[in-house]
């Protein structure tokens, strides 16, 4: 039963509560008007041009500025807004590029959500590659397979409708991105697929992507045991400080082992550089260049290019035995810079699929307001060499890294033969 004094309470709660639900819904109309507005466009554009690092993947990206701001002139809300600026990453290929807010409900971000990748081939749709913890390849997915039509649409016209905002005549590279993109699916929302094996047709339904992943090990990582091959195998936990003191002791604790597999297969989290030179450290003998940094903002608005670079120590226990490193499309951003730095920092064998490409640093920008944010790369990152990280791929490349069309892992199988090689007098 509620006392008068429990009511009371309750009561002046309720109105001490009542002039914030009136605020936010002040401050959401005032920023739904600033969208509407003709200063929000300019705002936006302003931000990108002076701090994205990656305007130049496409190849006029002012004319892509201005397709967009011409869609904008029609939005009526923040999340509007946000949804056309968001499209810009299709367009830019960025899985680093998100915009909050943006309509509901939001797309899932790729590769983090993806449960399998698709390439253009022909005119044909194929299957890449597909997550081994997925329900799609529990259902039977696997490379090769054709893939046909959506929620009972074509790939095409769903990929063409999500970039329509921006770039309403995608060429080929943004076409194949928006396909991966609205495969993907959006927030909660489970998907229909037709696919074609070998000409048999075949229907999978998938939950939302989210939703579709069986629970990763225990721990920021497993040491398995390939017959004296040691292999540890990364579970998104490049952003985990433990990590560090975690991996200084499982390289101490494999003093039998012939060789090692450092497995980078399964971080599209990214994670953090402290961490990565910190593994690195165990593979060099000097210090080096871990990565070099462009960043846009200096040469954008003073013309004056700024370039800096990160460096890697050496750390004990050295690693001196044979190691192999494997990476794919669910290898991202700080994944991909470790993965290229073992090659060409480290000169350690790489082997794997194309990368997930999450381009350069993840820097947030908030317009005046504080209505809208953009998050993406202030920075660019290359190799010691140059080479700029999107560009790179392993030395060895696989056209699947995680899954082969019978099941089997193509990746850990071509590294174990490369180290079965390496032990042989």
């Amino acid at each position: 039963m509620t006392t008068p004094s429990t009511a009371c309470r309750a009561i002046a709660a309720a109105l001490a509560f009542a002039p914030t639900i009136a605020a936010a819904q002040t401050d959401q109309a005032a920023c739904d008007a600033w969208a509407a507005s003709d200063a929000a466009w300019p705002e936006v554009a302003t931000i990108l041009r002076q701090n994205y690092a990656y305007l130049g993947r496409v190849a006029d990206p002012d004319a892509l500025l201005v397709v967009a701001g011409a869609s904008a002139a029609d939005v009526a809300s923040t999340a509007q807004l946000g949804t056309i600026a968001e499209a810009l990453g299709y367009a830019f290929r960025d899985g680093h590029f998100h915009v909050r807010p943006a309509a509901t409900p939001e797309r899932a971000w790729i590769p983090s959500s993806s449960d399998f990748w698709i390439e253009r081939r022909g005119e044909a749709w194929v299957v890449a590659d597909v997550r081994p913890d997925s329900a799609a390849f529990r259902q039977g997915l696997r490379p090769g397979w054709e893939l046909l039509e959506m929620d009972g649409r074509p790939l095409a016209d769903l990929a063409r409708e999500a970039l329509r905002p921006v770039a309403p005549d995608p060429d080929a590279a943004q076409l194949e991105y928006g396909v991966n993109v609205v495969i993907t699916g959006r927030l909660g929302k489970a998907r229909r697929f037709a696919f074609s094996e070998a000409g048999r047709a075949r229907r999978i339904d998938l939950p939302a992507a989210q939703q579709s992943f069986a629970p990763r090990p225990a721990g920021p990582f497993s040491v398995i045991d390939h017959g004296g091959i040691a292999r540890i195998r990364f579970h998104n936990s490049l952003g985990d400080n433990g990590v560090i003191a975690a991996f200084d002791a499982a390289l101490a604790g494999l003093d039998g082992a012939r060789g090692l597999i450092v497995d980078l297969r399964d971080t599209p989290g990214g994670g953090n550089t402290t961490v990565a030179r910190a593994i690195l450290g165990h593979f060099v003998a000097e210090q080096a260049v871990y990565q070099v940094h462009r960043n846009a903002f200096e040469a954008a608005v003073f013309g004056v290019p700024r370039q800096y670079a990160e460096y890697v120590f050496p750390r004990g226990p050295r690693w001196d035995r044979p190691v192999v490193v494997l990476a794919g499309r669910w290898t991202g951003s700080v994944g991909e810079a470790l993965a290229m730095a073992f090659d060409r920092t480290a000169g350690v064998p790489t082997i794997g699929a194309p990368l997930a490409d999450l381009l350069g640093t993840l820097n947030t920008n908030t317009t005046a307001n504080g209505c809208l944010e953009l998050n993406f790369a202030w920075d660019s990152l290359h190799a010691a060499d140059g080479t700029p990280r999107e560009d790179w791929q392993p030395r060895m490349v696989l056209a699947s890294a995680e899954s082969a069309s019978d099941g089997s892992d193509p990746a850990l199988a071509a590294a174990l033969a490369l180290l079965a090689k390496a032990g042989k007098p």
